[in-house]
């Protein structure tokens, strides 16, 4: 009988039972999603020790959770989003551009 893979997203969730949640519907800029991140790693007891998937859930919809190994380093990071205001930056701004091509059969030479 062939054996089954574990399932890694809920071995994280296990190991890392506190969360942090993060309203955000919108995307981030690079700047603000390199600053989130950069604040888990400080939260956290070492850098990488958390992990971040977007909420599924009807309660979780337009949520990011930030899973962390204890209730103090997800409190820590709650109170940044609080006081950062990460939450109500705006999204990054679109881009009206032309399309680009390549060539067209009708192109007349110079």
């Amino acid at each position: 009988m062939a054996r089954r893979s574990p399932n890694s997203h809920e071995l994280q969730k296990r190991a890392f039972p506190f969360i942090a949640r993060l309203r955000r519907e919108d995307p981030f800029r690079p700047a603000d999603d390199a600053e989130w991140r950069q604040a888990a790693d400080r939260a956290a007891s070492e850098p990488g020790r958390w992990y971040a998937w977007a909420g599924w859930a009807p309660a979780d919809v337009g949520y990011k959770l930030i899973h962390f190994a204890t209730a103090a380093e997800a409190e820590a990071m709650q109170r940044w989003i609080a006081e950062s205001g990460i939450e109500t930056r705006p999204p990054p701004a679109r881009v009206e551009a032309g399309r680009l091509t390549v060539g067209s059969y009708n192109a007349k030479p110079d």
